[in-house]
């Protein structure tokens, strides 16, 4: 029972250190006494359930040399491909039936790829499946075996449901592991401290420019495991525009707000937008199931005109538009900016009103919300 509890424990320890996987296959291998063991992953056609490629990986006694020759060839002519492509997850299968039959041991794949490994027959325990992939471990038997004994083929069934639920935690592992990736380089590209906060302000994410800003001190800081910041005023109004944002009854009405965060003297205030995200954006962006706050902190002195020029390249801005974009996003009122660009107050109007009008958006506070956005990967708004 010992042994057993030590077996499972390491196929769940093999979701978060994926070379346990190797040693997982391999103590499989040997106590079903088999010769060898591999995890395979095959892609086919959902309609017709035709493979058009594999991947191998973990491999027990078995040449790299016929795993890749497999890869490469050897699944498109595998008579056994249609029953390795329907296993269930957590299903033992023996291939028996197939592989004991005159055509099969008449066949290329067969004497040229089985034979010569020292394999005559196979049994397959399902992992994960998807309606394009399906993942494997493949456990090659002896031309001396005959049948699997009861005490080994029941070792199987009582494992098989553990390396199913272990397969697919580390799949969803994975794909979390791989959309934190995409999303760090993302906002990381954006040019922008950006946090994902929730409605009592604890941090989902936060990326490099804005950790450096909490280890430095500047404008906002943890505490009690929240983000706040370096004034009770402006903590309260970061804390009260959370839990709007994070509210799952406010829709689009709620656009946010806007934080001067003090750098101290001799130094403009950084400029912060809490931003509410609905639940389809944090759903498809960070893979959440509700809504969420996002912090963007932008230093008007810093400069960030890739991202300006891309949001007005998009939208159609012109020239002289861009300019009293870069200037709103900024944090400047028309008039500054208007001063700053050296034209009318009226003038800086009538292009603010033309940005709001060709990004679909009725007032500044909106335009604010729809650029800091589309900063964000698979946007919904540009897909």
């Amino acid at each position: 029972m010992a042994d057993d509890i030590d077996f499972i424990a390491a196929i769940y320890d093999a979701i978060i250190e994926p070379s346990g996987w190797d040693e997982v296959v391999k103590r499989i291998v040997e106590e079903t006494k088999l010769i060898g063991g591999v995890i395979v992953t095959h892609q086919f056609d959902a309609l017709t359930h035709q493979v058009d490629a594999a991947h191998v990986t973990t491999l027990c006694n078995i040449d790299p040399f016929y795993a890749d020759a497999f890869v490469q060839n050897y699944y498109k002519i595998n008579p056994l491909a249609a029953t390795a492509v329907a296993i269930a997850p957590g299903e033992v299968l023996a291939a028996s039936s197939i592989t004991q039959t005159d055509s099969f041991r008449a066949s290329a794949f067969y004497n040229e790829f089985l034979r010569p490994q020292g394999c005559a027959d196979l049994i397959f325990v399902g992992l994960r499946r998807t309606p394009t992939t399906s993942e494997l471990l493949a456990l090659h038997r002896s031309p001396n075996a005959i049948g699997v004994e009861p005490m080994e083929w029941n070792l199987l069934e009582s494992i098989a449901p553990h390396l199913k639920r272990a397969a697919a935690i580390h799949e969803l592992l994975a794909r979390a592991r791989a959309t934190t990736d995409t999303l760090a380089t993302a906002v990381a590209a954006a040019g922008f401290a950006v946090f994902l906060l929730t409605g009592d302000c604890r941090v989902l994410f936060a990326n490099a420019k804005a950790e450096d800003l909490l280890r430095r001190g500047i404008g906002l800081r943890y505490e009690r495991g929240r983000l706040a910041a370096t004034s009770p005023v402006l903590s309260a109004r970061l804390r009260a525009l959370a839990r709007q944002g994070a509210c799952h009854t406010t829709g689009e009405t709620h656009v946010g707000g806007t934080l001067e965060l003090c750098r101290g003297e001799n130094h403009p205030p950084l400029i912060a937008y809490v931003i509410p995200l609905a639940p389809i954006r944090t759903a498809t962006i960070f893979d959440l199931d509700r809504p969420a706050t996002a912090v963007f902190v932008v230093n008007p002195a810093a400069g960030f005109g890739a991202q300006i020029q891309s949001f007005a390249t998009r939208f159609g801005l012109t020239g002289a538009e861009e300019r009293v974009l870069a200037e709103i996003i900024a944090g400047n009122g028309l008039l500054a900016a208007a001063t700053k660009l050296k034209i009318t107050e009226a003038t800086a109007r009538t292009h603010a009103k033309r940005i709001l009008a060709k990004t679909g958006t009725n007032r500044q506070t909106e335009l604010i919300r729809r650029f800091f956005e589309t900063s964000l990967p698979s946007s919904p708004d540009g897909a």
